[in-house]
């Protein structure tokens, strides 16, 4: 019986795309990539297969699961089936630069970013900036190595301290800091590379700003929303750039993904990170009729009939 594979390496948040599936009883099979051993001298298994693989994997413990998981994809590719969010959708997941480079191709402003390979030129690089600016990982996700400074002596101060961590491919993004008065960003969810919803997060508290509800535990809320979540899905949400989105995740093969962007106080919008391996908030989504998690085993359940 042909299935569906998902391979992903968190447990946790695979918790309601199980669910999902339960609800429209249709077969599924999870490689976790941490896990699972492989011939790739084999045939591939019958079915399709959803890639989940995230960029954060490293912080769990699971270092090389995106290597493992580029070469399963490939495996999967050369046998020509059909996978969701291929190996194209890998490598943009695992890296914020090749993400600029799609967004400067579909003429979607972020904001002016420098990348660095050592700590001589992550202090060089800062002196770009004339104004407060960020560092985040080239390969990170959740926020990881996000963090502010008004200019390049404190910088450099952190550089050189005992606080100073790395990303885990060594390059270091300079970001410049887009101050938004409001204290929110909106993430843009896609399923079958179509536009879905769009969740608004309060970043009073920070940058780590993971959806799923195993890292939405804190007694912390969007004054915004009446509910006291963090994440509140947007009504009659409209935006121009959803047509621009839509066809950069066409290009480069992405169905489901969730889409970072932040408004300035004259109202520019700056996108800045693309996530292909994308959780939703089940409080966000209580008084909403479309269910991420339920759209996506739906879209894998149709392609699992056409294949």
């Amino acid at each position: 019986m042909k299935k569906i594979y998902v391979i992903h390496e968190n447990d946790e948040w695979l918790d309601p795309l199980r669910e999902s599936f339960k609800k429209i009883d249709v077969p599924f099979v999870e490689w976790h990539m941490d896990k699972e051993d492989f011939d790739l001298t084999k045939k591939s298994p019958d079915g399709i297969f959803y890639n989940r693989m995230s960029a954060s994997s490293h912080s769990r413990g699971h270092r090389y699961a995106p290597e493992k998981t580029k070469d399963v994809l490939e495996w999967l590719e050369k046998d020509k089936k059909r996978v969701i969010n291929n190996s194209r959708a890998l490598e943009l997941e695992i890296s914020k630069l090749k993400q600029y480079e799609e967004l400067k191709k579909f003429k979607i402003k972020f904001p002016k970013t420098f990348s660095a390979n050592n700590k001589t030129e992550i202090i060089e690089k800062s002196k770009n900036f004339d104004k407060p600016f960020i560092t985040k990982h080239n390969r990170g996700g959740r926020g990881l190595g996000v963090k502010y400074f008004e200019n390049s002596l404190d910088l450099e101060k952190y550089v050189n301290s005992k606080e100073f961590e790395d990303s885990i491919d060594n390059i270091t993004l300079l970001q410049e800091y887009i101050f938004s008065e409001k204290k929110i960003i909106t993430r843009v969810e896609f399923v079958k590379g179509k536009y879905l919803y769009a969740v608004q997060v309060d970043t009073a508290d920070g940058f780590q700003l993971c959806p799923a509800d195993p890292c939405n535990i804190e007694e912390k809320f969007c004054p915004s929303n009446s509910d006291g979540n963090k994440f509140m899905i947007i009504k009659d949400y409209r935006n121009p750039e959803i047509q621009k989105y839509e066809k950069l995740l066409k290009a480069n093969n992405i169905e489901i993904a969730g889409i970072e962007y932040i408004v300035d106080k004259d109202g520019m919008h700056y996108t800045y990170d693309i996530n292909t391996n994308t959780n939703y908030n089940s409080i966000a989504e209580e008084k909403s009729k479309v269910k991420g998690m339920e759209s996506i085993a739906t879209f894998l359940s149709d392609e699992l009939k056409l294949n």
